[in-house]
């Protein structure tokens, strides 16, 4: 990713931004030939050939976009299809980006690098994963003492998949058992509606529980890490990394990363006012999760307001103070943001449910799916959500008692109304409004609202405002 040298001072005339120097990022692939070996090119131009595509996307995230040229012009050569480059994506990286796709008319995608493996709805999708290096002899070294004559489900991230049924056989001589998982679109193309279409997704058989398991992943630390961390309730986990040769016990981080994430709950359930935070709009049925959201918060007597602000960064969120917490709707990865930097928690859509919840108490089970969120709220009834009417309830956060603020409640809002009465006696009425309650005990409201306030104010002629740039304007001089 690139990177900023020097900080920009807000009252400069631009020329910083200009002369500074931005590291790009490392380049792979040198000759064509390499990037034809590295970035699988014929496999690519046989899939594109297969499927009769004629304006291709290539989806790159930062890291690897110094050999996008390459590759393009290596594809370019073995297809007649018409290939373009995406580069800074609207979302997250790994995530197939078929809005901006779809901007250039694309009838197919060639993603690159990490993915989040969601399924996609409109557009055919061909994987290119890369086959990172993995020192297998190493890996069974370190893992002889810890995983001896146990189960061991392996899964790994992306770029290492090449190398699990390799690791695997090796394993198989150390421990009691060894399930490999598999990549459904390793060596295939998804195809969305396609009679007997591979689904993106990390496969595997188990003959006993999961929880008789123990997890090795093969990769860096990740978001993938960790979505696998919660989600599967085994009863150990190692991560190995192939770069540093390194080999990690997980339990404690998970528990740690547990307990953050119940913090957060907590503080969702405090919440009066919750900012549903579109994070993606490719993963199948976000709109669905999107709707199923607003009747969640509408049934628990909350307000809720929808934003879509592409990339997830706490500048953004900074700026609607009345929000007291977000639900984000993004893929599985993506949706596990770390969200100490932000002023407001951030939880997942599943979060949300258990803070909404009486009965229901967290087990440490975790939802990221959007199918299995969906099928776990249809589960619930109306009378499970929510707060009892006028029964304040114990806030583990602050270590007081809350009365929560009924938005939806016809009988509440009567006399919660926000008023604003204005020099000329209009009233202006804000029914539920968390907006407006946020304005009215603000200390400054805007210029024109503070003074003369109750008198009438003679209205004033418009007149030409300064027209130019700040940092010089058409009447200033030299």
């Amino acid at each position: 990713m690139s990177q900023v040298n020097t900080p920009v001072a807000i009252d400069n005339d631009g020329s910083a931004v200009l002369e500074r120097n931005v590291e790009p990022s490392k380049q792979l692939a040198h000759t064509v030939a390499e990037a034809v070996e590295l970035y699988d090119v014929d496999r690519t131009a046989a899939h594109i050939a297969e499927g009769g595509y004629s304006r291709v996307a290539l989806q790159f995230p930062d890291e690897l976009l110094a050999d996008s040229t390459l590759v393009s012009a290596a594809l370019q050569e073995r297809t007649e299809a018409r290939v373009f480059i995406l580069a800074d994506t609207s979302y997250g990286s790994c995530c197939v980006d078929e809005v901006a796709a779809e901007h250039y008319a694309a009838d197919a995608v060639v993603h690159y690098g990490r993915t989040c493996l969601s399924l996609t709805t409109r557009l055919p999708v061909v994987y290119v994963f890369g086959r990172d290096a993995v020192d297998v002899a190493d890996l069974c070294a370190q893992c002889e003492s810890e995983l001896q004559g146990s189960r061991v489900l392996l899964v790994s991230d992306v770029q290492y998949a090449h190398a699990l049924e390799d690791i695997g056989k090796a394993l198989r001589g150390i421990c009691k058992e060894v399930v490999v998982s598999r990549i459904a679109v390793q060596d295939c193309a998804y195809v969305p509606g396609a009679e007997d279409a591979a689904e993106p997704g990390r496969l595997w058989e188990l003959e006993h529980p999961i929880g008789e398991y123990t997890m090795l992943y093969v990769g860096e630390e990740s978001l993938t890490l960790t979505n696998l961390l919660v989600t599967q309730r085994c009863q150990s986990a190692f991560s190995y990394a192939p770069q540093t040769r390194t080999l990690r016990a997980e339990s404690a981080r998970v528990n740690r990363h547990l307990s953050r994430r119940y913090h957060m709950v907590q503080r969702a359930r405090d919440a009066n006012v919750v900012g549903i935070v579109v994070g993606t709009l490719a993963a199948v049925r976000y709109q669905s999760v999107v709707d199923a959201l607003k009747q969640l918060i509408r049934r628990a007597g909350k307000k809720f307001y929808v934003f879509v602000v592409g990339k997830l960064n706490v500048a953004k969120l900074a700026n609607f103070p009345e929000i007291e917490a977000y639900v984000l709707v993004a893929c599985p990865e993506n949706s596990l943001v770390d969200s100490k930097d932000f002023y407001q928690p951030v939880v997942t859509p599943y979060e949300l449910l258990l803070a909404l919840s009486r009965s229901h108490e967290w087990t440490g089970d975790y939802i990221t799916d959007f199918h299995a969120f969906l099928n776990e709220l249809d589960q619930r009834t109306d009378d499970d959500v929510g707060d009892e009417e006028d029964v304040p309830h114990f806030s583990l956060v602050t270590g007081t008692l809350r009365q929560a603020r009924r938005y939806n409640d016809p009988r509440a809002s009567s006399s919660r109304d926000v008023t604003v009465q204005s020099g000329s006696t209009e009233i202006a009425q804000y029914m539920g409004s968390a907006g407006a309650e946020h304005l009215l005990a603000r200390a400054f409201r805007g210029l024109g609202h503070d003074d003369q306030e109750g008198e009438d104010s003679e209205p004033m002629l418009a007149v030409d405002g300064l027209s130019g740039i700040a940092s010089k304007y058409t009447h200033e001089t030299k």
